[in-house]
């Protein structure tokens, strides 16, 4: 408790010295900032519109342009290649999303620390290999706790991914890619504005590919992957202050995922093995955009729907004979109101409402089972606030925000197998998330001092809040009601760089991880029951350091050419109950690259480091815990634009045959390439 008010008094002392360094007029700079950078607008951190200099917490964006230049295939890889994070990449589509030692939960996106968005709500998974790629514009990172605007699940930070809306002339798209393994995708697009009413953007594409080959262990058997992405935005404007739109996403998304011969890592692949997958997933929504009372007052609400199909086909030598489906249903609805009450004061309040549905299936020789997750009701009301005052001719920038949580869950039956004894139980709890932050600008906005504290936290399951039966194999699970939130109070301060030839943001951020839920064993070996508890104290500290290098306008030089680094440094990582590393937290993590542009012709080679870290060897029982090294690779990717109609690009992936392993136990591909091309009408 002691730390949190000194953590807020540290946020208090920013804004006093910026206040008593700016009652003076403010220093000329020689050289003013990157218009294109300070003018750069960002929502996700305030859930408004605002100027990325006028944002006290910094946001990473990655536009479109990286996107098409990244040779990425996945979400989940594409973040990995710009954004600092553990990534958590296995075989069949199962991708998890980091930041600052968090995760996203790749099979129930509310049991994650991360938060995944599109558009600003809830995409409804937390694995990132399910995200069709096609439609996103561009993706906005903000790390640290943003629970007091987002609710649960937001520790480590948000991920929002914005679509295209169909903004410009109206275009039509034929594009086909070809690449190593078999791999081959056709993709449409079409879209732009109709009318000064009416614009939309559709999207459609079929992509597949075989068995890839790693490096060492030779063909990785049953990888191949099939997804289908069909998804649209159309948007009406009503008056000149007002707009609908209507939107949403389906992927039919099924493969393989493969198996050590006769259960030896690291020795070959079983070619035998034939387990599959059916992991669709689809989301819709209708929102709405209003501006009243010559936009003093804005009004943004928007009703969603999501559906997250998890099915796993595993047996042998049948995969039909033993299967587990998982599927999630959520309606929701959030609205957002906000006041300009002064030119230099705005309020924000808003409320959401959620209400989410876990169906759960198992088959064991072809027989319905009882699955290992039983069903679930989760219903959530919240409502939040948030202040941002611009005092000081804009030279200070204070935000105070804060957002309460009320959770109804319950555990019900699942639709197969018969429990020795079930009993629905419910529980509630709530929580608040407070946050506040401050920046301070310098030298024409050369310069900003920053800093912010807030709190996070991730909602117990209902699982483990009020689970009361007994399964079909005899094991005993009980809730514990008493489980508090995983909480997260991070408190952060740093300064950024703004200038025509680039930018720097250095941060240090500081965690303080409380009460982790863990599964326990609290039975005998005659009467096994499985509880849950929440664990200790854990401590993540480190620095991130973004930098940004405009080469090409530094030099005058007739090609645009620039450098990127992101780096972050994790200087404490540990358990305070036992004194040990956390898992799966790298020393360090470097994402760079190079990109570059001259006429039609534009590339970007990166280059990725990730650093040692400690996991949890699970070959054999009792598991073991030990440092897994280091490992990098590079990516070249090139693009010609002949003309206004035709497009050509080609990759060379992991370009000199890197081992690429980001978890234990799962080799990627070796070196690869794609080719590709577009037709655009």
């Amino acid at each position: 408790m002691l730390r949190k008010w000194i953590v807020y008094w540290m946020v208090a002392a920013v804004i006093g010295f910026g206040l008593s360094g700016i009652a003076a007029p403010a220093m000329a700079a020689e050289t003013k900032a990157d218009a294109q950078a300070l003018d750069d607008v960002v929502v996700t951190a305030t859930r408004t519109e605002q100027k990325m200099v006028d944002v006290p917490i910094v946001t990473q964006v990655i536009n479109r342009d990286d996107i098409e230049l990244s040779g990425t295939i996945h979400i989940g890889d594409l973040l990995a290649k710009y954004i600092t994070g553990h990534y958590g990449k296995y075989n069949g589509l199962y991708q998890s999303a980091g930041l600052r030692g968090f995760q996203t939960d790749v099979s129930n996106d509310i049991n994650g620390d991360v938060l995944v968005l599109v558009d600003g709500h809830r995409i409804g998974t937390g694995n990132t290999a399910k995200i069709n790629m096609d439609r996103i514009e561009r993706i906005e990172i903000t790390k640290g706790p943003s629970s007091a605007l987002y609710g649960s699940a937001a520790m480590g930070g948000v991920i929002n991914l914005i679509t295209k809306k169909g903004y410009g002339d109206l275009k039509t798209g034929l594009a086909l890619d070809y690449g190593s393994f078999d791999y081959y995708k056709v993709t449409g697009t079409s879209g732009g504005e109709v009318n000064d009413r009416f614009r939309f953007y559709l999207a459609a594409s079929h992509e597949d590919f075989d068995n890839y080959e790693d490096r060492y262990y030779g063909e990785v058997y049953n990888t191949d992957e099939t997804k289908t992405n069909v998804g649209a935005n159309l948007t009406f404007n009503l008056t000149d202050t007002q707009e609908i739109r209507i939107g949403g996403n389906y992927g039919d998304l099924t493969g393989g995922y493969p198996k050590w011969k006769d259960g030896e890592k690291y020795t070959s692949y079983d070619e035998d093995y034939a387990a599959n997958y059916d992991k669709s997933h689809a989301y819709a929504d209708l929102a709405y955009n209003g501006e009243f009372f010559d936009s003093r007052f804005i009004w943004k609400g928007v009703v969603y729907y999501l559906w997250d199909h998890n099915q796993w086909f595993s047996g042998d030598p049948d995969p039909d004979s033993n299967q587990t489906k998982y599927i999630d249903e959520t309606i929701g609805t959030d609205h957002q109101f906000v006041y300009k009450m002064s030119d230099w004061n705005q309020l924000l309040v808003g409320f959401n409402l959620e209400y989410l549905t876990k169906e759960s299936e198992g088959i064991r020789n072809y027989e319905p089972v009882f699955p290992s997750t039983p069903g679930m009701e989760y219903e959530s009301k919240a409502a939040f606030f948030q202040d941002s005052l611009d005092v000081f001719d804009n030279r200070v920038n204070i935000i105070a925000a804060g957002r309460y949580d009320r959770f109804d869950v319950t555990t019900t039956r699942p639709d197969t197998g018969e429990a020795q004894e079930f009993n629905e139980k419910s529980e509630v709890y709530d929580n608040f998330s407070p946050k506040l932050g401050a920046g301070v600008k310098f030298f024409d906005e050369l310069l900003r001092l920053r800093a912010n504290v807030g709190e996070g936290f991730h909602s117990p399951g209902a699982n483990e809040l009020s689970a009361d039966y007994i399964s079909d194999q005899g094991r005993r699970y009980q809730g514990n009601p008493d489980l508090k939130p995983e909480t997260c109070l991070t408190y952060e301060a740093g300064f950024d760089v703004f200038h025509q030839f680039g930018s720097l943001q250095v941060s240090y951020f500081h965690s303080d991880y409380e009460d982790k839920i863990v599964q326990e064993d609290i039975g005998t070996a005659d009467e096994p029951v499985i509880t849950w508890k929440n664990h200790g104290e854990a401590e993540i500290a480190g620095v991130d350091v973004n930098l940004s290098w405009k080469i090409g306008r530094t030099f005058d030089w007739p090609m645009d050419l620039s450098l990127w680094c992101n780096t972050t440094f994790n200087t404490t990582k540990e358990d305070k109950e036992t004194n040990e590393d956390l898992l799966n937290i790298s020393d360090y993590e470097v994402k760079s690259g190079l990109q570059f542009g001259y006429g039609g012709l534009g590339g970007t080679l990166s280059y990725t480091l990730i650093g040692p870290q400690m996991i949890k060897n699970y070959d054999s029982y009792p598991y073991t815990e030990e440092e897994k090294d280091s490992f990098e690779f590079w990516d070249l990717t090139l693009r010609y634009r002949f003309s206004e109609h035709w497009e050509a690009r080609a990759s060379i992936l992991n370009m000199f045959d890197d081992y690429v392993e980001w978890v234990r136990g799962y080799a990627m591909a070796e070196r690869n390439y794609r080719v590709g091309v577009t037709f655009t009408f």
